[in-house]
């Protein structure tokens, strides 16, 4: 297992590919965080109201406990950026014989599977590392009266996106080695998470079976948090049900990846 980790550590840390993408994630999401607070910071100052009836600064975005939902919901739209590399990773692996010669090298295929499944876990842990201590901080710094309660309410929204993360990762995954090229592998992956699948889903009348498509049940783990501030219901917290469907499809993507390396001539 060591000798695994290390493996897939030492070529990330020579990847070019990976470090470009990473720090894009991370410079997006930070944008994306600061940016509409500045915004709601500026509104306030220039005596600006929402429908003439709330203040934007008095709106708790940053806040906790507020803050878990917000920036999670928002993270989860930038899952694409990592679900890039991994795509990169594996294509790259088939194209240039990598995965043949580590195979012919002693390399079974399971280690070679659980090889790159680490590569998704590290991944989508280091993306959720970097979301918690941000939301700590943002929280801390903009929250009045700071209180424990506050800070672990809707904190369960963390590895909630962890997980979100790490199973849209495996589906990049499979993808990519389904497709092998990389260029068709991200076209298949855009054209199904962004088109395909919500055609389907519009077609589909009942909401429970839209539920157990995919993507949207991956993208169920963390609704839409900002309705609320307009006094609209919104589910704020993770469902036990959607964590088992999306578990299941983990458990679905990765015997698909076990049998496509079972049986596919490498």
């Amino acid at each position: 297992m060591n000798r695994l980790v290390k493996i897939e550590i030492l070529k990330i840390r020579t990847n070019a590919s990976f470090w470009v993408l990473a720090v894009l994630h991370i410079a997006i999401i930070l944008l994306v965080i600061l940016s509409g607070k500045m915004f709601l910071r500026s509104l306030s100052i220039q005596g600006e109201t929402i429908s003439n009836l709330i203040d934007p600064g008095a709106i708790p975005l940053y806040q906790f406990p507020d803050i878990w939902h917000n920036i999670t919901y928002v993270a989860a739209f930038l899952k694409f950026i990592l679900a890039i590399y991994v795509i990169i990773s594996i294509t790259s692996e088939i194209s240039y014989d990598t995965l043949r010669q580590n195979i012919m090298n002693g390399l079974s295929r399971k280690d070679f599977i659980v090889s790159k499944l680490f590569l998704v876990v590290l991944l989508a842990l280091a993306s959720t590392l970097f979301l918690f201590f941000t939301g700590l901080i943002i929280g801390f710094t903009s929250t009045p009266d700071p209180r424990l309660h506050d800070v672990i309410k809707y904190s369960g929204f963390i590895p909630a996106y962890f997980l979100l993360l790490t199973v849209y990762l495996v589906f990049a995954l499979l993808i990519g080695l389904l497709i092998r090229k990389t260029g068709l592998a991200l076209g298949l992956m855009f054209l199904y998470t962004l088109i395909i699948e919500p055609i389907i889903a519009f077609r589909i009348h009942t909401e429970w079976i839209k539920g157990l498509l995919p993507i949207k049940s991956i993208n169920n783990l963390i609704h839409m948090p900002f309705v609320k501030y307009a006094l609209r219901e919104v589910k704020d917290y993770v469902a036990p049900l959607d964590m088992v469907i999306v578990s299941v499809y983990a458990a679905l993507f990765i015997w698909f990846i076990y049998l496509l390396l079972k049986k596919r001539d490498l």
